[in-house]
């Protein structure tokens, strides 16, 4: 997980490029209704986060095998 600051009880983060895959877990969302209960969006909040995401983790793992050859 990222680096947070810790503010009055709360994380804030830095900035959303720094965020993984596993920081975009539903559960972490602020409309996350519970276990088994759906999402009452449409369309996920920090989608456009999430693909940044794995894009960021993909690339990171395609380094590390060419570099490990």
């Amino acid at each position: 997980m990222s680096k947070p600051k810790r503010g009055g009880g709360t994380y804030i983060y830095d900035c959303f490029e720094h965020w993984s895959v596993e920081d975009c877990a539903c559960i972490h969302c602020i409309n996350y209704a519970g276990k088994g209960k759906p999402c009452p969006l449409d369309k996920c909040c920090i989608e456009d986060i999430k693909e940044g995401a794995v894009r960021r983790e993909a690339a990171a793992r395609k380094r590390k095998t060419e570099d490990s050859l």
